[in-house]
């Protein structure tokens, strides 16, 4: 019993300290889990001060790049400053020497004649005292009023004409129109300037060649009525037993159509059988220019034109059968062919119109009054009315009446003789 019980006791103290030792692992396994995470966190802390530390690095180069920077741009400005002082002593310098050159050469001149200083030195004083009558104006540039005490108007106007970008047309520009319509396409901002405004205009002196001492006139100046190349629809010439005085040109609805010469409109208004609504304008060489057919007349009686002014726009009104423009050119009552002065299909002046003789356009007018003369009379026939006269006329009852002074209450009569014009 002795060895049996004593073998028990040792079990049970082996027993015990196996449980004891398992007791132990569990709570080492946690206190290493502990330290691992603790070793983790200051790893981190470690980690975030080297980044703060690096971003504050960063920061402090920026900074350092800033006030370079700023160094930089303040010398440069320091060394602008010099230069401008720099330049601004030299300017100086070089007036004090012209002041002082202009006093020699005054001392010198003095010297060498001193009435003429004397009357210099008086000049200078009177100056002085119309520079305290007359306080300096003011003049507005747009932007501030600057103060000038030598203020010349037309200087500064001439300044301001080179200074801007507008282009100057001069009214008396027989291309003046021309000129405008591509300066418009082109985008090219522009004016048209009066430069005889405020003149007295001598006739003899502007227009000598259509004086009756000269012998031929002078059509280089003129300008087209029309802004295009043109077919022409009918010729000058006798037409329908009767005269047609003018051109008809082939024009679109309604485009612009444009005065020939400088002068006033001496008649603006509708004619229901003939021209339609027309303009008739007198110009200052002698001449006289025609535009009928008009769709709408935009100048009234009494108004100056320059040329290229627009004086109505391109229509059927009237007696026509479609849109086109009759342009008349008259001188007194001589009827000038316009196509022997103008080339319309080309849209150009004819070659020689600068010397065009007088002896041929009077001529070129009595051959075709004796044209018109043998083909411009109707003898009445047997059961003829006024509405057959009108039809072989190609003209209006109201026109056949006018032209002939016939009595409105009385019927035509058999072998009466009746012109289509006059």
């Amino acid at each position: 019993m002795g060895v049996t019980g004593s073998f028990k006791r040792v079990s049970l103290l082996l027993a015990m300290g196996l449980a004891l030792l398992c007791m132990n692992v569990p709570a080492n396994a946690k206190t290493s889990g502990k330290a691992t995470s603790q070793k983790q966190t200051t790893a981190k802390e470690e980690v975030q001060k080297d980044s703060a530390k690096e971003t504050k690095k960063d920061s402090k180069k920026k900074a350092s790049a800033k006030t370079s920077t700023k160094t930089s741009a303040k010398k440069e400005t320091a060394k602008k400053e010099t230069a401008k002082k720099e330049s601004g002593k030299k300017e100086s310098a070089k007036k004090e020497t012209s002041k002082k050159d202009s006093k020699k050469t005054a001392k010198d001149s003095s010297k060498k004649d001193p009435k003429a200083a004397k009357k210099d030195s008086k000049k200078d004083k009177k100056d002085k005292k119309s520079k305290k009558k007359n306080p300096p104006k003011h003049i507005r540039t747009g932007k501030a009023e600057l103060v000038d005490d030598n203020f010349d108007p037309e200087a500064i106007a001439a300044e301001e004409a080179q200074d801007s970008s507008k282009v100057t047309i001069e009214a008396d520009d027989p291309k003046a129109f021309t000129k405008a319509l591509l300066y418009e396409k082109e985008g090219v901002d522009f004016e048209v300037v009066n430069t005889n405004e405020g003149k007295e205009t001598n006739l003899a002196q502007q227009d000598s060649a259509f004086l009756p001492s000269v012998d031929y006139f002078d059509f280089s100046d003129m300008l087209i009525p029309v802004t295009h190349e043109a077919l022409l629809g009918s010729p000058y010439g006798v037409r329908s037993h009767r005269l047609h005085r003018g051109v008809d040109v082939n024009v679109i609805m309604k485009e612009p159509i444009v005065a020939a010469y400088p002068g006033t409109v001496i008649m603006s208004k509708y004619n229901k059988g003939g021209y339609g609504h027309y303009v008739l304008v007198e110009h200052e060489n002698g001449l006289q220019t025609l535009y009928g057919h008009l769709a709408k007349r935009t100048v009234k009686v009494g108004d100056y034109v320059y040329p290229g002014d627009i004086v109505g726009l391109a229509g059927n009104t009237g007696r026509s059968s479609g849109a086109h423009l009759h342009f008349e050119i008259r001188y007194g009552e001589v009827n000038i062919d316009p196509a022997t002065v103008v080339n319309f299909p080309k849209w150009e002046l004819q070659p020689g119109v600068d010397k065009l003789s007088k002896k041929k356009v009077y001529d070129e007018h009595r051959k075709m009054q004796a044209k018109v003369k043998k083909e411009n009379t109707y003898v009445v026939k047997n059961g003829d009315t006024l509405t057959d006269v009108a039809l072989w006329f190609n003209i209006s009852e109201e026109a056949v009446i006018r032209i002939n002074n016939l009595p409105l209450d009385k019927p035509i009569k058999v072998g009466q003789v009746l012109r289509g014009c006059k």
